[in-house]
């Protein structure tokens, strides 16, 4: 979990184009040009990272430079990439391992970043071809802005004493530039450090498809407490991926972990889940299998360099391409730092779940 400094001394190194964003009192937020990425949360100036970054290839200007010679892309942090993957990174969902890989134009992309105000900006326009649900290549005006959010317990000062709050939210507009019928959407993903649990308030009942890996049974083990919810430990050491039909989410996700110095943290993922969107991301196997809004990916070590695992927290914008030519959605991060009964109680309030 590498420090604000420590991602600086890097980027500055190698030459790359960032910027730090403040946020709330000493907080702030470092996001990328390359990838147009959200790299580091930091809730003080000298805290670690609350976002999983690959450590091997952010540990020195060098190897960082050899990370990109060698066409990496995976640098951590939260990104936002084109959906769906079977259309657009996968050459044959019959050898999806064998033909999966991520298009140049998505990650790192040809983003210009720009800053305005307390706004960073990212923009490009790409080209992508479809492998599987449709052909031809679909032409796309992508852009997202970055800015601080106020933390939504701001009225409840009982609630915060002793907590420290980071927040943003990152609105994310995705536009046709031509009219070949190809379905589309925003993609978030949240990296996470390994070691601790993915909360998800659901339905009393919910409908889940395998993706890959092994999935573990407690992805489908729908818990009663306050509220509906799914507990996932995130162990960075068994590969799979689930997806959540949008029926049975709710909108809303958290992580809960530990920091070395005792302290315990929340992360909140707060987005429009509308069950009416087609949500096209299909499983490999099971073609025309649509409408998953979430979908929860654990590593195993195998997408980072070192094989430091992570997981991830994913949710999906509305789809455009049929009928719709564009969409406009809203992610939001709500961040917390405290004590573990103080973090324990904001958990409760904002995701109805006790820990």
């Amino acid at each position: 979990m590498p420090t604000l400094t420590q991602l600086r001394q890097t980027l500055d190194g190698a030459g790359e184009l960032y910027h730090v964003l403040p946020l709330q009192g000493d907080a702030c937020a470092l996001v990328t040009q390359r990838g147009a990425r959200v790299l580091g949360l930091f809730p003080t100036p000298d805290s670690e990272n609350l976002l999983w970054t690959n450590q091997a290839a952010l540990n020195s200007p060098e190897s960082f430079r050899q990370f990109v010679a060698e066409g990496g892309w995976n640098l951590g942090g939260e990104r936002c990439w084109i959906a769906p993957e079977i259309q657009y990174n996968v050459r044959d969902r019959n050898d999806f391992w064998g033909t999966l890989s991520v298009p140049p134009a998505i990650d790192p992309g040809s983003y210009n970043l720009t800053v305005s105000g307390d706004t960073v900006t990212f923009h490009q326009q790409i080209n992508l071809t479809a492998y599987n649900t449709a052909a031809g290549t679909k032409r796309l005006d992508v852009r997202r802005a970055v800015r601080p959010i106020a933390n939504p317990l701001h009225t409840d000062a009982a609630l915060l004493r002793g907590v420290l709050y980071a927040g943003y939210e990152q609105t994310a507009m995705l536009a046709e530039l031509n009219d070949t019928p190809i379905l589309s959407e925003i993609w978030n993903l949240v990296q996470v450090n390994a070691g601790g649990q993915l909360l998800i308030p659901c339905a009393p009942e919910i409908r889940a498809s395998d993706y890959c890996g092994d999935v573990p049974d407690e992805a489908r083990a729908v818990g009663f407490g306050d509220v509906p919810h799914l507990r996932l430990p995130i162990t960075g050491q068994r590969q799979y991926k689930v997806g959540y039909k949008a029926a049975c989410m709710s909108g809303r996700m958290g992580y809960h972990h530990t920091l070395p110095d005792g302290r315990d943290y929340l992360l909140v993922r707060s987005f429009f889940n509308n069950p009416s969107s087609i949500y096209a991301e299909e499983p490999p196997d099971k073609q025309g299998e649509t409408g998953h809004s979430v979908h929860v990916y654990n590593d195993g070590g195998q997408f980072s360099t070192g094989g430091v695992g992570f997981g991830e927290m994913e949710c999906s914008g509305q789809t455009i391409g049929a009928g719709r030519a564009s969409s406009t959605d809203t992610f939001l991060l709500w961040a917390y730092v405290g004590a573990p009964d103080a973090i324990r109680r904001i958990a409760h309030f904002l995701l109805g779940v006790r820990l």
